[in-house]
């Protein structure tokens, strides 16, 4: 029995009837190198082989009477793992279309919370006797570096089949539970502790503020975005509880020749692409704001030690994507230097602020204000803190195996929030990028146009770098 750290309980409380906060993954895989085939059978006895490795796949929560304090995580004693995986198969033909709308389908309701907080889908019918895997794990359970951690606990680096006789789920050891008085007495001593903890909080937010108002100007020679300046676009609205996605990748031989021209990182031109992309959409449709978008960028804040372990740790920047900036050269430029500015300010010690507040107990007081905030529309009259959500998290350098099936292609997704509709998630993969674009689709009804228009992006980049060599 363990308690959840405060994001991961703002995670729970942060839900509102459209926006389902569970991050996922598409997995394609070639059946074909199985040595003793593949299907769901095999993946249902690779996943029962893991379930006692991994604690989020067979913990449940534990809520506190009134909400007074955090839950707490236990094992269910009720495990069921033919309750999490599911089989279905995509309508014909079988292409990425009907994937994808396939997969919008699956992402549109939220986890249950009566038992653990995750679920699988099977999917059979895809073109060229390829399957797929649909992953859904409640971002209360992990952030994006801990969700692929843990789906790195499926696959090796060989074909090798499943287990023959996996060990079975974790039924006989019933855990004692406390009773609600129990949790009610234990919630009250959290609560007298507050006043304590909300004293420190506040001298730590007051050191780091000073601290980041005395920092050294930003080595970009740029400010940093911030909060509420991003432009209004068709990008923010209120969203509803339906989803649609769509996915696409780029080589990265092409990513890696343009950071080393133009002397940026990885990450800076995974997000002048997504600029470029958007750019593109926006500009075709009429609807191109003359001021930059802002996206939020997750950043992990794991130490060596922490990143064995799950639930979040997790910060954030603020990054202009500089969509103002018609030249993709200039505007991959502009981007490097505002995310390095954007770093130069989290360095500053605002995280240990962020920190230090997400441990502060109010599952209530969160959950109470996230409904109002959602009822009464009150940022649909306020500007836009950001834009748009865009994550990248590095991925394997080398093929890897599910009970002997080859992995093709990973496409992550993260989940969308109030007046946010589009999230843009990011995975290398041995010689690839994939790209994950869910959104909104009363908002946003063609992903496809901006997923396609992250091949092209590069391939301007690629270009100019080419005739810089």
């Amino acid at each position: 029995m363990r308690r959840l750290n405060g994001i991961d309980a703002d995670m729970l409380y942060g839900e509102t009837p459209s926006s389902h906060l569970h991050v996922s993954a598409l997995l394609i895989l070639d059946p074909s190198t199985a040595p003793q085939g593949f299907g769901i059978d095999e993946w249902r006895r690779l996943v029962a082989s893991e379930v006692r490795n991994l604690p989020p796949l067979r913990e449940r929560l534990l809520e506190v009477p009134f909400g007074i304090d955090r839950p707490l995580w236990i094992d269910d004693p009720h495990f069921d793992l033919d309750r999490h995986i599911r089989h279905v198969a995509v309508p014909a033909p079988g292409g990425d279309r009907e994937l994808a709308a396939l997969i919008g389908d699956l992402s549109g309701y939220k986890l249950d919370r009566s038992g653990p907080l995750w679920e699988m889908w099977f999917i059979e019918g895809l073109k060229d006797d390829r399957v797929a895997v649909f992953v859904k794990v409640h971002h209360a359970c992990a952030d994006g570096m801990a969700g692929a951690m843990m789906l790195a606990r499926l696959f090796v680096s060989e074909p090798r089949p499943a287990p023959d006789d996996p060990l079975p789920a974790p039924h006989s050891e019933v855990e004692s539970l406390p009773s609600q008085l129990e949790l009610f007495a234990r919630g009250l001593g959290s609560l007298a502790l507050q006043p304590l903890r909300v004293a420190r909080t506040l001298g730590t937010t007051a050191l780091s503020l000073r601290k980041a108002l005395n920092r050294p100007r930003s080595r970009s020679g740029s400010s940093p975005a911030l909060p509420f300046q991003a432009p209004r676009t068709k990008l923010n609205g209120p969203i509803t509880p339906h989803r649609c996605f769509s996915f696409s990748e780029v080589p990265l031989p092409d990513v890696n020749a343009v950071r080393k021209a133009f002397d940026v990182t990885v990450n800076d031109v995974v997000l002048a692409v997504c600029a470029g992309a958007l750019r593109r959409t926006l500009d075709a449709n009429g609807e191109l704001p003359d001021r930059p978008l802002i996206a939020a960028v997750p950043v992990s804040v794991r130490s060596g030690e922490e990143f064995s372990g799950f639930g979040n740790v997790v910060s954030g920047l603020f990054v202009s994507l500089a969509t103002d900036i018609d030249d993709p050269v200039e505007r991959l430029r502009a981007v490097a230097r505002g995310a390095r500015s954007a770093k130069d300010l989290h360095a500053s010690g605002i995280e240990d602020a962020v920190m230090e507040w997400a441990s502060v107990p109010r599952p209530a007081a969160v959950a109470l204000a996230v409904r109002l905030f959602s009822s009464l529309h009150i940022t649909e009259r306020l500007p836009p803190i950001f834009n748009l959500l865009i994550s990248n998290v590095p991925g394997p350098p080398n093929p890897l195996y599910a009970a002997g099936a080859r992995l093709e292609a990973c496409y992550p997704m993260g989940p969308l929030i109030d007046q946010i509709a589009l999230n843009v998630s990011v995975l290398s993969y041995v010689d690839s990028v994939g790209f994950g674009f869910l959104a909104c689709p009363e908002i946003i009804p063609e992903p496809w146009a901006i997923a396609e228009g992250i091949g092209a992006s590069l391939e301007e980049l690629v270009s100019a770098a080419e005739r810089m060599g």
